[in-house]
């Protein structure tokens, strides 16, 4: 009897307008968004790489540990073209060095990124909208049409049971959407696979949960469809009933609740706070070691052991030449402190930038509350989860950035890097070369008042032309540069399915708990239903 039903049901609703005309429009609609969402996929992919290369070129040029400073880039997450989430929008470079602990991104945004950019047209937006409309017309169609016809009454005259009755109505109802949300994954999948590549496994789990997660949603929406349609008589009522109902909770709710969760959890004096003692921090760094720098009279006043500073690259890196021994040993000795005066200043400053976060978790916290009032709110906040498209896999990415940090700086403390020379100074140690041999004089011949004039004669063409040749020798040196193949790479097999499935457990319970509670009203509801 069910196999029975469950089949009137299938052919009814596949004759139906509805059906119809709801699969071509998400067909088409899919079509087009995914072929727009994989041209910018394979942008952001071709970027990506460029970038990946130039990094690693920079770094293979590198010729003193303090310029040692990996930048880390974040892939863009494929399963985006099924959800873009904020994959595209939050930052994508991260630098990895000693003296800050990494908290976000370069290239992001500000705002409060826990609250999420305005919907994107993705395969996620169109289950919701679309299909999500679909379901309630299907739901309608399920009572009001054949209580027009009479075959409600007289089913339930012939002895059908009510339950067997509901049961195959909405078994028949998620049969006929699974088809156009099939076809719709069928569409954006091949396209993905012939103008981008194929899912790994990982993916393709993903994959598969963001389809429950769609059929959970639908299920919910063609529920509420029968709960609305029931106690209604009339059709052209029931269907305007249906049309508020999908208004209220695909669109007036999310952006109600977003609106809502932003104005209590207003974000920008804790952030302005954060970046004051960030700054003061910082300030108090800095003024700490140039009172360690200026400690030692060797550093503070400028000899003929000085050396030239070539360049100074971000986040303190520093490169010296032409310096004496007895300098670079001044030298050493100040770099060694502020290593772990750094180190200890970015663990402070790490600190404050969390307090920061968790203020802008408590409110994600509240928005997920939030959303167990709009099905369409719990799917999007899922289905990011489950693409790899979400705050919380950008989070995982800042940890694995972080830990990657805390291996280099492992691997500097094997190589002895931060109390060498080479930390600062690509000079060979069994052949210095301070400045003042360029004109003839040894280092300690040179008093400090004279400085200034034997400065002037590196004017003469004689003396800027033996410079300039002992700078080329210095760039063809081979052996300047560091061996990079054994510094540690960053590695980060990206979002796994029961990670991602962890993260989304709060909206996926949500919409469990939806769907469960919107079941036993429509039960008790038909258990008493008359058709008339």
């Amino acid at each position: 009897m069910l196999r029975t039903i469950l089949q009137k049901e299938c052919r009814f609703h596949l004759a139906g307008f509805p059906l119809r005309v709801g699969m071509l429009l998400t067909l088409v609609l899919t079509a087009s968004s995914t072929l727009i969402a994989t041209r910018d996929y394979n942008l952001r992919l071709s970027d990506y790489r460029d970038r990946v290369a130039a990094h690693a070129r920079a770094l293979r040029e590198e010729t003193v540990y303090s310029f040692l400073q990996p930048v880390v880039v974040r892939p863009p997450e494929p399963l985006s073209v099924l959800d873009q989430g904020f994959d595209a929008h939050l930052g994508s470079e991260v630098p990895i060095h000693l003296f800050d602990i990494p908290a976000e991104a370069r290239g992001g945004y500000w705002g409060n990124e826990f609250l999420g950019p305005s919907p994107a047209a993705d395969l996620t937006t169109i289950v919701a909208i679309v299909l999500g409309l679909l379901a309630l017309l299907l739901a309608l169609d399920a009572f009001h049409s054949e209580r027009e016809s009479g075959t409600l009454s007289s089913l339930l005259a012939l002895g059908v049971p009510r339950g067997i009755l509901l049961t195959g109505k909405i078994l028949g109802g998620l049969l006929s959407l699974a088809l156009p949300l099939a076809g719709a994954l069928l569409v954006s999948l091949a396209i993905f696979v012939l103008q981008v590549d194929t899912l790994s496994s990982s993916q393709w789990l993903r994959a598969a949960g963001l389809t429950a997660a769609y059929l959970s949603y639908l299920s919910l929406m063609f529920l509420l469809g029968l709960l609305v349609s029931m106690p209604v008589q009339s059709r052209s009522r029931a269907l305007a009933v249906a049309v508020v109902v999908w208004l209220a909770t695909v669109l007036v709710l999310p952006g109600t609740v977003r609106t809502l969760v932003a104005d209590l959890g207003s974000s920008q004096e804790a952030r302005q706070a954060a970046a004051r003692r960030s700054a003061e921090l910082l300030a108090e760094r800095d003024q700490r070691l140039a009172e360690e720098q200026r400690r030692e009279p060797l550093r503070a006043v400028f000899s003929g052991d000085h050396a030239s500073s070539f360049s100074n690259g971000p986040n303190r890196a520093v490169r010296y030449r032409y310096g004496s021994a007895v300098y670079y040993d001044a030298l050493s000795a100040y770099y060694r402190i502020e290593i772990a005066t750094g180190m200890r200043y970015a663990e402070a400053v790490f600190t404050e930038r969390q307090r920061f976060e968790e203020r802008l978790r408590s409110t994600e916290r509240l928005a997920t509350a939030f959303a167990l009032i709009s099905p369409a709110a719990l799917l999007d906040g899922l289905s990011e989860e489950l693409a790899g498209t979400s705050i919380g896999e950008y989070d995982r990415f800042l940890a694995a950035c972080r830990s990657y940090r805390l291996a280099l700086i492992r691997y500097l403390g094997s190589k002895d890097a931060f109390a060498s020379w080479r930390w600062f100074t690509d000079d060979p140690p069994e052949r210095l070369h301070p400045w003042p041999r360029f004109l003839g004089l040894a280092p300690e011949e040179v008093e400090p008042e004279e400085v200034r004039r034997l400065f002037e004669r590196f004017g003469d063409p004689k003396v800027a032309s033996r410079v300039r040749r002992e700078q080329a020798r210095f760039e063809r040196d081979p052996a300047r540069r560091l061996q990079i193949d054994e510094v540690p790479r960053f590695a980060d097999p990206g979002a796994g399915f029961l990670e991602c499935l962890r993260r989304g457990a709060p909206e996926a319970f949500g919409l469990l708990l939806l769907n469960v509670l919107a079941l036993i009203a429509v039960a008790a509801r038909f258990r008493r239903w008359l058709p008339g």
